[in-house]
């Protein structure tokens, strides 16, 4: 009778070792396009332990199980490890922010970025120093694939202006081709000229040279010759109406009639009261 209950026990420890203790067995469900959530407690319902690690994957959400290891069906004692594969979706990183930096710190950011770097161009700017990123592409802070190459625009430093002599020229146009080239232009001088025409520049300062924008630029713009009202000078004598003429900035030519004896004006080429250049010729006719 003491061997039949020794045997009746062993055969109930057995039974429990195999369906219920360590040596029970358990097949693992299939936990692949579930949540990490429901997968872990389709685990725990099969008397599994969950263990997550993740993935990425361009097409899977993320949070979805991937795959398990061991895989679905494969049968393990009850309390086994599954290993879940969850995906992290697809693997991307944010281009940091560049502008500013050297190329050589550029370049060691999108390393650190998994990143690279792609064409490096060059260009004028007016606000970022010479050898200096002004931008990138893709932008800062675009979501891209590991190894996306970004290229580099770095900075010439700023733009020179050659500036073009505008000397007898309309000042008009002088000054809308400068303020085009973004030059600050000062046109307000004018003076009297007898050889440049009214409204085009008598003179520049600078009158040549590279400048940069922003810089100032002074013209002088002509009014033309300076107007002068002819006096009278009708029957006075030759030297006097002369001198009268050529202290008002006049030049005078002599057509003496007969030789001119008397040395008497009798007639002057440009009535008087007339405004006239200065500078221009009258002709006195003598007698």
């Amino acid at each position: 009778m003491a061997l039949f209950a020794l045997i009746l026990v062993a055969a109930a420890v057995a039974l429990w070792f195999f369906l219920a203790g360590p040596g029970a067995k358990t097949a693992v469900p299939k936990v692949a396009g579930l949540t990490t959530a429901v997968a872990q407690r389709a685990l725990t319902t099969a008397h599994l332990s969950a263990k997550v690690v993740t993935a990425f994957d361009e097409t899977v959400k993320t949070g979805v199980v991937l795959a398990s290891d061991p895989p679905a069906g494969r049968e393990v004692g009850q309390g086994s490890t599954v290993a879940l594969t969850v995906s992290q979706g697809p693997e991307r990183y944010g281009v940091p922010q560049l502008v500013g930096r050297t190329q050589a710190e550029a370049t060691q950011r999108l390393t650190d970025a998994r990143l690279t770097v792609g064409k490096v161009t060059e260009a004028f700017s007016e606000t970022v120093p010479q050898g200096q990123v002004i931008s990138t592409s893709p932008a800062a802070n675009a979501s891209v694939k590991r190894a996306t190459a970004v290229a580099l625009v770095t900075s010439k430093g700023r733009q020179p202006i050659q500036l073009q002599d505008w000397t007898g020229k309309p000042a008009d146009q002088a000054v809308k081709a400068l303020t085009g080239a973004k030059l600050t232009v000062d046109a307000t001088r004018q003076d009297w000229s007898t050889t440049v025409p009214k409204g085009s520049v008598i003179s520049q300062f600078p009158a040549t040279g590279t400048l940069f924008q922003g810089d100032s630029v002074t013209l002088v713009v002509s009014k033309g010759p300076e107007l002068v009202k002819v006096p009278d000078v009708f029957l006075k004598r030759e030297r006097e109406a002369t001198a009268i003429l050529e202290a008002l900035g006049f030049k005078v030519k002599i057509d003496r009639f007969a030789g001119g004896p008397l040395g008497t004006v009798t007639i002057q080429s440009i009535p008087a009261g007339t405004p006239a250049p200065k500078g221009s010729t009258i002709t006195l006719t003598v007698v």
